[in-house]
């Protein structure tokens, strides 16, 4: 297949495991690529003003409202999904244009709420499904609440076959409860352009390049792949400029960006078969007694959150876990992932988010793609330690 094809073939598959149509969705190199094009149309059709996320989420998906020119307002989470709930009616001022509706982890629920808050006071729903790829929020008819969803094939995504692309769902509704929002997201997604020749080579040894890195040590380590990202050899899942509130070009996916995404798309289903597995087995093994489990919900999560009851002992257990070979995220620790170089440039007031803040020092996130024997093996890490467990933590009085 060529290029034009594959990516028929991407947007054919998607809307197979959706429930969708394939002409509504449209493909990006990354997913803020996405998030940008879609925000710059909106300051461009709604004019500029502002956008209530949430300060628990990466930069990358801060960035792309700052270059379009926008203003990210952050509401507190919810603590029992990690993401906005219903926003207290004085967040949406005049200059409010969108609202951001985030699966944290892959944790869906009912967000019913969202979509009301947004009819009330218009404003247009962005979707970051980044964390559960073909998965939407949906209200009691199986209609998808989002005016437009992003989802992403990138690095430590649900597919971990892929590095890189994205794909942006736009809901045919738009056209007509927005007609010219809707024509100027389809026309900045089919302009963009196809990545350069640097930027294809870095696509191409992503993996080899990443696994030298990974054998070297200490500081040499640190060194060489700083050198590899300024020689631009290496692509880095977050640039250091991007912790400045900036982002590359928007770009577009090539033929072997999506030769890689069909692949891993075609066992998706059993990708998230065995997710479900592992979240169902930590639900039923991680005891209440020993842990404060941040949700209830059974879906095939991309990492399991868990809260202790200090960071201390947080970083007790993620040590201990990392000393055994797994791969413990701490999403997110700090908020906004990385980490702003600058809170002022993010317009980001910690005071303003106590739970996420509270939430984002005592959080560990548990691998849902390994054999349920692995998972069990972690299960057991835990559970038979007795310094890193500690009795459940009460969130309810911080909401």
């Amino acid at each position: 297949m060529n290029y034009e094809e594959s990516s028929e073939a991407i947007r054919k598959k998607l809307a197979a495991l959706s429930d969708t149509n394939a002409e509504d969705w449209h493909l990006c190199l990354k997913a803020r690529f996405g998030m940008a094009l879609v925000f710059e149309a909106i300051r461009d059709k709604l004019g500029a003003g502002e956008v209530i996320t949430t300060p628990y989420t990466c930069i990358t998906a801060i960035n792309p409202i700052l270059v379009a020119g926008l203003t990210p307002v952050y509401h507190d989470i919810d603590a029992s999904i990690l993401s906005t709930g219903k926003p207290d009616d004085h967040y949406c001022k005049g200059k409010t244009k969108a609202i951001v509706m985030q699966h944290t982890l892959g944790i869906i629920g009912d967000k019913s709420s969202i979509r009301k808050y947004a009819d009330k006071h218009k404003l247009i729903l962005v979707e970051d499904a980044a964390h559960c790829v073909t998965r939407f929020a949906r209200d009691k008819e199986n209609n998808i609440l989002a005016d437009i969803s992003v989802h992403s094939f990138g690095v430590e995504k649900v597919l971990t076959g892929t590095k890189f692309g994205g794909a942006v769902w736009i809901n045919p509704e738009l056209k007509t409860k927005s007609p010219a929002l809707y024509d100027a997201i389809i026309k900045k997604f089919n302009e963009l352009k196809s990545p350069d020749r640097h930027m294809a080579f870095r696509v191409r040894t992503y993996r080899l390049n990443n696994a030298i890195i990974q054998r070297l040590h200490g500081n040499f380590r640190r060194n060489f792949r700083s050198f590899t990202i300024k020689a631009g050899i290496l692509e880095p899942p977050i640039y250091p400029f991007e912790q400045d509130g900036q982002q590359d070009e928007p770009q577009t996916t090539n033929k072997y960006i999506n030769e890689r995404i069909l692949e891993q798309l075609k066992i998706l289903k059993s990708n998230y078969i065995r997710r479900n597995a592992n979240v169902e087995l930590y639900h039923s093994k991680l005891k209440s007694k020993h842990f404060s489990k941040v949700t209830k919900l059974q879906e095939p999560l991309l990492a399991f959150p868990i809260l202790f009851e200090t960071p201390e002992k947080a970083n007790e257990a993620y040590d201990m876990l990392t000393s055994q070979g797994y791969f413990i995220r701490r999403w997110y620790s700090p908020l906004l992932y990385p980490g702003p170089n600058s809170l002022s440039i993010y317009r980001y007031n910690p005071k303003k988010a106590p739970i996420a803040e509270d939430i984002s020092r005592r959080v560990l996130c548990l691998p849902t793609d390994l054999p349920v024997i692995e998972t069990s093996k972690i299960i057991s890490f835990l559970t038979d330690q007795k310094s890193p467990v500690e009795k459940p933590v009460d969130n309810s009085k911080k909401k």
